[in-house]
């Protein structure tokens, strides 16, 4: 590996992703449109040999409300805000996926380990907030062996994490690992993506992802070799279309690409993350602009030798150059 690489990451969560922030089914649509851009994404994936981690819930890999609830059982968390805690939405849980397509998955994670080059890493069991007051160390451990248990011997065993909304308690690190994890994807490197209080930040956040507020965000072998777990950190969020600012389309989709040459040029990482649920509504139009920026990776794959990794496989090349790239997912 000498020409840096692009990084591809999703967190995968329907329903549980978002059960505490819209009420009433006013995210609905994008989330059962999942089901049809889910398989689109893949599809693009293997046509231009994407490598990419899927970040998903525990409570996905369940086949019945039943198996949810036993889980749940076995995560005694308390948060403050009740209202953060999975078991809460039980009663709002269908018996089995025919039945509920906004909080069973195990279809579309057969999906997905059935595409070529895709890693299923881990968002949590429970989409766990580390960082919200009442949850404990205990707490998030007994979270960890759920999400070890639902997916031994189905899947390979996770060594990529990420962390709902980006609540990253390093105390929690080493319980990270002796699950078995290796890395993470931690924030942008910018002190605007290291907190998410303001309304004035988050329009900030917005501005920066249309024009150059803050840098290009390269990833380096440097930076991720600086705590107990691998930071791969995130570059980029890739912003779905917004009918209200389609006539800025093209400068979202320059600023990331701009990024990527960069990092083509510095044989450096960039690290592009979003939901499946961002691309529920919309989706001709998010995977247009998805494969368009396929095609650069596949024009600096070709003159910068740019590859596609998954996290892991980053990872792995972080603590051990000399061995290179093999798929074991």
């Amino acid at each position: 590996m000498n020409g840096g690489g692009l990084i591809i990451s999703l967190d995968f969560e329907l329903k549980w992703g978002v059960h505490d922030a819209f009420c009433y089914g006013r995210y609905n649509k994008n989330l059962y449109g999942v089901r049809k851009a889910l398989p689109k994404i893949l599809a693009l994936f293997e046509q231009y040999h994407i490598h990419a981690t899927w970040a998903t819930v525990g409570l996905l890999f369940a086949e019945s409300k039943a198996e949810m609830a036993h889980y749940l059982r076995g995560i005694p968390v308390k948060y403050e805000q009740m209202r953060y805690a999975a078991y809460t939405q039980l009663a709002k849980v269908g018996e089995n996926e025919q039945e509920d397509l906004l909080h069973f998955g195990k279809s579309l994670i057969e999906e997905i380990k059935r595409t070529p080059y895709q890693e299923i890493a881990s968002h949590t069991f429970s989409h766990f907030y580390c960082l919200e007051k009442g949850q404990t160390k205990a707490d998030f451990c007994a979270d960890l062996y759920a999400m070890k248990t639902i997916t031994d011997g189905y899947i390979a065993p996770m060594k990529s994490i990420t962390f709902p909304r980006h609540q990253i308690n390093k105390d929690y690190f080493q319980a990270c690992l002796e699950a078995g994890y290796i890395c993470y994807r931690g924030p942008t490197n910018h002190a605007l993506y290291n907190t998410s209080k303001g309304r004035w930040l988050g329009a900030k956040k917005w501005l920066d992802s249309y024009f150059n507020l803050t840098g290009h965000h390269l990833v380096t072998f440097k930076d991720m070799q600086k705590g107990q777990l691998i930071d791969i950190r995130s570059s980029a969020f890739l912003r779905p279309y917004c009918s209200p600012l389609r006539v800025f389309e093209g400068l979202k989709l320059k600023r990331i690409k701009e990024g990527m040459l960069e990092a083509a040029k510095a044989q450096a990482f960039y690290h592009i993350w979003w939901h499946p649920h961002n691309f529920g509504k919309h989706i001709d139009k998010n995977l247009a602009m998805l494969e368009e920026l396929l095609r650069y990776f596949e024009e600096l794959r070709s003159q910068y030798s740019f590859e596609s990794y998954s996290m892991y496989e980053v990872a792995k090349l972080c603590l051990h150059p000399e061995r290179g790239i093999s798929n074991d997912f």
